[in-house]
C-alpha cells in the first residue's frame, strides 16, 4: 500500500471471493468450537500477511457465520514488534456472501467492510435465504434463489432494506465458460439490464478477455448487443483449502479512501485509474506533506497529500491558490524575474501573500517530500526566508534556494500560466528544461569547475606571457653586455698572457656560475614537488573511509577485499615515494650550500674572482675600460640571475597555453553536450505532444548575458550604441553564431595583447571589423578594456533558445505565439502530463483550456498520475470527478459569507458522500460530472 497518512484514495491488493471452513467443498481441517473459530480467524489473517493481501471479501455460500472471526482477527493483528498496528495497515475484511441465482448465474454480494454484525442476519432475510445452523461443521448444498430470475431483481430486493440500499455492491460472474457464468449464449438482454458495474472472474483476465473480439469488446463497451455497457473485472482466487494455496493467486488492486461497497462502485465507474490486476505503478517523487505552524488567512495548516491527484476545490476565495503558494514558496519555485518592473504578476502577489500572511505571524513552512521512500523536510521561515533541510534520520542542516530547487524541483503553474507561457522566452526555457533539470544541472556544474579552471589557467597564461616578455628582453641585453665586454676586452693590450686569459675566461666563469646556480635549486624542486604529492596521496587515502554498514551476505568478503587491497597498494606507494625522496635527500646532499660538491665550487669560483679582481687591480693603465667592464660583468650578472629565476619559473608553470586552448574546447565540448540535451528534450517533448507540437532548439541565439557583459565592459568608451547593436544583430544571422563569437573573443584578446603606443590595422581584427567596430572603436576598447573583463565575457554563457511551432494539420504549422491561448495550454497541458518526475502543480488549469478538450485531459490525468504527482485547485468538477483525484481537499470560509479568512473544512475521496455533496455543491458542473461518470459506462 501507499503512504496510508493522507485521506485520499490508496490501492490495496483484494481477493473477493475467499470460503471458510464452513464450504461445502472445503479441503482440509474445519472448525467447529468457538476455539478453533478463533484460530482459523487468527491463522487467516497470518495467511493474508504472508500472500502480501490488504483486503479479501469472505464470500461463503449463502453463509456470515465465520467473517466477525475473521474481522475480530484483523482487529487483534499485532506488528512485528508486538505493537498494535495502525488502523490503515489492518487487513480489510469485507462480509460477502456467493449467490447462487436463477438468472441463471452466479454472483458475489459484498458489503460495507464496517457493515454492522447484527445486521447481516437482515440481509440473509432480504433474500429469503434461511440461515443455516451457525454450529454445524459444514453448509448444506447451496439451493438456488430461484425467486431472483434478474440481476436488477436482486437490487430490487437488497433496496427494500433502508439500512442496506447503498451498502452492497453484487458482481456477477463474467468467466469465459461454464454454467455458473453470465457470459453465455443468449444473456445479451440480462447483460445490457443489469444495474451491475463490475464482474468477478474465477481466474485471472486471461487471453481471451485480451483479445479484439469477444468478452473483450463486451466488457469494454463496444458491443451494441450487449448495450455498450462497460464492466469492471476482479480476480478471484475462490480459495477453499486451509493451506491457504490459493489464497491471493487470482487477485485485483483497487483504489479506495474508506473500504465500502460504494468505493467499489465508484472504482469500477472510473476502471483506468482505480482498478489493476496487476500491482500498480505510482510516482516515485512526491509532496506528502505540507505543515504551516500559522497563516492569518488559513490558520495552522498540518495536510497529508496523496501521491497521485490532489484536488484542492472551496469558493473563490477561500483559500485555494494559496495553499499552492506556500507550497511553492517553501519549494523555492518562485518566477525568475530581473528588475521590479520586469517581475511576474504572479511573484509580485507571492510575495506580497507571504509578507501579509506568514511574516506577520512569524510563521514557518514545512514541507515533506518522498523520493524513492526517503523522506525530505524543507523547513522555511517567513520572516527571514531561510532554508533548513533534512534528509532520512538526519538532523535538520542549512540549505540554499538553489540546492533546494536542485534536490527537490516541481513544475508549477499559476492561474492563466500555461496559456501565456510563449510570451516569455524564460517561461519556454523553463518548460522545456523543467524535466531534466537535474541533468542539466550536472552538465552546468561540469562547465562552472572548468570556467573556474581556466580562470585560473590564464591568471598562469598571463604570467607566463609576462615572463617571456622579460626573458626575451634579459636575453637580449646579456647578449648586447657579453658583446660589449668581450669588445672591451679585446681592446686591453700590454697585459700579461696569464691576465688575458683570466679576463677572457670571465664569461665562462660566469655562465659557469649561473648554470649551476639552476642545478642546486633543483633538489629544493623536487621536494616540494614530491611533499605535494604525498599530500595528494594522502587525500586520496582519506576517499577510502571505513567499510560499509551491515553488507549484505555475499558481498561482504569481495567488498573487504577491494577496499584492503586497494588501500595496501596506495600506502604501500606513499610509503616507497616517502623512502625515495629520503633517498634522494640524502644522495643529493653534497649539493645543499653546506655540502661538500657546492662548497667546493664556491671555493673554486672564489679563486677566480680574487684573481679576476687581481688582473683588474694590475692593469692601472686601462683603469676606465676595466671599471666599464666591471659595471658591464656586475650588470650582466644581475641580469643572469634574474634570468635564472625566470627560466625556473617559467618551467614550473608548464604550458599554460595550451592548457588554455584545451580547457576552452573541453568548455565548447560541454556546452555542445547541454545543447544536445535539450535537443533531445525538444524532440521528446515533440513526441509527447502527439503531433501538437514541433520544438526544436536554436544554438548559439541567446546573446542576452554576453550583451549586458559587454556593454558593461565597453562602458565609457564612447562607442555608439548602434554600432554594438550592429555588432549582436549581425551574430545572430551568422550561420555559425558561436564560431563567430570566439573569433571576436580571440580577436578582443589581441588587442589586449598590443603593446601600448603600437598601432594595429584591421588585419589583426577583421571579424570585429566586419561586424561594424571599427579600427578607432577598437582603440577605445583597448584603452578601457581590463584582463578580468575579457575574462568575464569569455565566460559569460550563450544560451541555447528553444522555438515551439503549433501544428495546425499534416506537415502545416504556425509559430506557437500565434496559436491560440486555448491551443497552447492544451498541447503544453498534453505534454506535461505525458511526462514523468517532479510534481506538477497547477493552479485553476481550466482557466487555460478551451471547453471542449476538458474531457480529454480527463483521460490524460489518468495516465499521468501513474507517473508523476499532480496537485491542481479547481473549481471544474470534470477534472476532480472525471479525473478522479485520489485526494479533494475543500477549503471554505472560516465564517458563511466572510472572505476575510479560509480553512480546509473536508478532505476525503470521491468514494465518500460528504465528498461528492460537497463536490456538488461548491464546483461548477459537480452534478452534471457524475451523471457524466455514470452515462460513459452505459448506466
Amino acid at each position: 500500500m501507499t503512504d496510508p497518512r493522507d485521506a485520499g484514495a490508496h490501492y490495496y491488493r483484494a481477493d473477493f471471493q475467499v470460503h471458510t471452513p464452513r464450504d461445502t467443498n472445503w479441503k482440509g481441517a474445519r472448525a467447529t468450537s468457538e476455539e478453533e473459530r478463533q484460530a482459523y480467524g487468527f491463522e487467516f489473517v497470518a495467511a493474508c500477511r504472508t500472500k502480501q493481501l490488504h483486503a479479501v471479501a469472505i464470500t461463503d455460500h449463502h453463509d456470515f457465520v465465520l467473517v466477525p472471526y475473521i474481522r475480530d482477527a484483523a482487529q487483534a493483528e499485532l506488528g512485528e514488534n508486538g505493537q498494535a498496528l495502525d488502523p490503515a495497515d489492518r487487513l480489510v475484511v469485507f462480509p460477502g456472501l456467493e449467490l447462487t441465482l436463477a438468472v441463471p448465474c452466479q454472483a458475489l454480494l459484498i458489503l460495507d467492510a464496517d457493515f454492522p454484525d447484527d445486521k447481516v442476519s437482515g440481509v440473509l432475510e432480504a433474500l429469503s435465504i434461511e440461515q443455516c445452523d451457525p454450529t454445524e461443521e459444514k453448509l448444506p448444498n447451496v439451493i438456488k434463489l430461484e425467486h431472483v430470475k434478474e440481476l436488477a431483481k436482486l437490487y430490487e430486493l437488497l433496496d427494500l432494506k433502508p439500512w442496506l440500499r447503498n451498502r452492497y455492491i453484487v458482481f456477477p460472474n463474467v468467466t469465459d465458460g461454464g454454467y455458473q457464468t453470465l457470459m453465455r449464449s443468449g444473456m445479451g438482454t440480462e447483460y445490457k439490464n443489469m444495474p451491475c458495474v463490475g464482474g468477478y472472474l474465477d481466474g485471472t483476465v486471461g487471453k481471451k478477455a485480451k483479445t479484439g473480439s469477444g468478452n473483450r469488446n463486451i466488457f469494454d463497451g463496444l458491443d451494441a448487443n450487449y448495450g455498450n455497457k462497460r464492466l469492471a473485472l476482479f480476480q478471484t482466487s475462490d480459495c477453499r483449502n486451509r493451506n491457504f494455496d490459493d489464497l491471493g493467486k487470482n487477485s485485483t488492486w483497487v483504489k479506495w479512501s474508506i473500504p465500502t461497497a460504494e468505493a467499489l462502485r465508484q472504482a469500477c465507474l472510473a476502471q483506468e485509474s482505480r482498478i489493476a490486476q496487476v500491482q500498480p505503478a505510482l510516482p516515485s517523487v512526491h509532496i506528502a506533506r505540507i505543515h504551516v505552524s500559522n497563516s492569518s488567512f488559513l490558520g495552522p495548516i498540518d495536510l497529508d497529500l496523496n501521491p497521485q491527484l490532489n484536488a484542492i476545490i472551496g469558493g473563490r476565495g477561500t483559500g485555494k491558490s494559496t495553499i499552492l503558494d506556500y507550497l511553492r514558496w517553501c519549494l523555492g519555485d518562485t518566477p525568475v524575474a530581473g528588475v521590479e518592473d520586469d517581475e511576474l504578476p504572479g511573484t509580485i502577489r507571492q510575495r506580497k501573500l507571504i509578507e501579509a500572511t506568514l511574516a506577520s505571524v512569524d510563521a514557518t513552512v514545512e514541507v515533506t517530500v518522498v523520493i524513492n521512500g526517503i523522506t525530505h523536510v524543507v523547513r522555511r521561515k517567513a520572516m527571514t526566508g531561510e532554508f533548513s533541510l533534512k534528509v532520512g534520520s538526519e538532523e535538520f542542516e542549512p540549505a540554499t534556494e538553489r540546492s533546494i530547487q536542485s534536490l527537490l524541483p516541481v513544475h508549477a503553474y499559476s492561474q492563466k500560466q500555461l496559456s501565456s507561457v510563449s510570451v516569455r522566452l524564460d517561461e519556454l526555457t523553463r518548460f522545456v528544461t523543467a524535466p531534466i533539470r537535474h541533468d542539466l544541472d550536472a552538465k552546468d556544474r561540469q562547465i562552472v569547475a572548468v570556467s573556474d579552471r581556466l580562470r585560473q589557467n590564464y591568471a598562469s597564461l598571463q604570467r607566463a606571457r609576462s615572463i617571456k616578455q622579460a626573458i626575451e628582453r634579459n636575453e637580449l641585453d646579456i647578449k648586447s653586455l657579453t658583446d660589449q665586454a668581450g669588445h672591451i676586452r679585446s681592446s686591453l693590450a700590454g697585459l700579461s698572457p696569464e691576465d688575458q686569459q683570466v679576463l677572457d675566461d670571465r664569461p665562462r666563469v660566469d655562465t659557469s656560475r649561473r648554470t649551476v646556480k639552476r642545478w642546486l635549486g633543483i633538489p629544493v624542486q623536487v621536494e616540494e614537488a614530491t611533499t605535494n604529492a604525498l599530500d595528494a596521496l594522502d587525500s586520496i587515502d582519506a576517499l577510502h573511509g571505513g567499510l560499509p554498514a551491515g553488507m549484505p551476505d555475499g558481498l561482504s568478503e569481495p567488498i573487504r577485499g577491494i577496499h584492503g587491497t586497494g588501500l595496501e597498494a596506495l600506502r604501500e606507494l606513499r610509503a616507497a615515494i616517502a623512502l625515495a625522496l629520503v633517498a634522494y635527500k640524502e644522495a643529493s646532499a653534497p649539493l645543499s650550500p653546506e655540502g661538500d660538491l657546492a662548497a667546493a665550487l664556491e671555493h673554486r669560483l672564489a679563486e677566480l674572482d680574487v684573481l679576476y679582481a687581481a688582473v683588474k687591480q694590475r692593469s692601472t693603465s686601462h683603469r676606465e675600460q676595466l671599471e666599464q667592464l666591471s659595471a658591464i660583468e656586475e650588470r650582466r650578472t644581475m641580469l643572469s640571475d634574474e634570468l635564472a629565476k625566470e627560466q625556473q619559473e617559467i618551467g614550473s608553470l608548464g604550458d599554460p597555453a595550451a592548457q588554455q586552448l584545451a580547457l576552452r574546447r573541453e568548455l565548447m565540448t560541454l556546452t555542445a553536450d547541454r545543447s544536445a540535451l535539450l535537443s533531445a528534450q525538444c524532440a521528446a517533448v515533440t513526441k509527447l505532444s502527439q503531433g501538437l507540437l514541433d520544438a526544436q532548439i536554436v544554438r548559439g541565439r541567446g546573446f542576452g548575458d554576453v550583451r549586458a557583459r559587454f556593454t558593461a565592459l565597453s562602458a565609457g568608451s564612447n562607442i555608439r550604441v548602434s554600432k554594438r547593436d550592429a555588432l549582436f544583430d549581425g551574430l545572430a544571422v551568422e550561420s555559425n553564431p558561436l564560431e563567430t563569437w570566439e573569433a571576436v573573443l580571440t580577436e578582443l584578446e589581441q588587442l589586449l595583447l598590443v603593446p601600448e603606443g603600437i598601432d594595429f590595422t584591421s588585419e589583426l581584427s577583421p571579424t570585429l571589423t566586419r561586424l561594424g567596430i571599427g579600427l578607432a572603436d577598437q582603440q577605445r576598447l583597448r584603452a578601457r578594456m581590463s584582463v578580468d573583463a575579457w575574462l568575464d565575457l569569455t565566460l559569460t554563457p550563450i544560451r541555447d533558445e528553444p522555438v515551439f511551432r503549433y501544428q495546425t494539420g499534416e506537415l502545416e504549422f504556425i509559430p506557437f505565439a500565434s496559436a491560440s491561448a486555448g491551443q497552447q495550454a492544451t498541447a503544453l497541458l498534453r505534454v506535461l502530463l505525458s511526462q514523468s518526475g517532479m510534481p506538477l502543480i497547477i493552479d485553476q488549469p481550466e482557466d487555460d483550456l478551451d471547453s471542449q478538450v476538458v474531457q480529454d485531459v480527463v483521460t490524460w490525468l489518468w495516465e499521468s498520475k501513474s507517473k508523476r504527482q499532480i496537485i491542481i485547485a479547481s473549481h471544474n468538477a470534470n477534472l476532480v470527478v472525471n479525473g478522479d483525484a485520489e485526494l479533494v481537499i475543500v477549503c471554505a470560509n472560516r465564517r458563511s459569507g466572510d472572505q476575510s479568512g479560509g480553512k480546509i473544512s473536508l478532505q476525503g475521496a470521491i468514494d465518500m458522500p460528504e465528498v461528492r455533496a460537497e463536490i456538488t455543491r461548491v464546483m461548477e458542473g459537480g452534478e452534471k460530472a457524475f451523471k457524466l461518470r455514470k452515462d460513459k459506462y452505459g448506466f
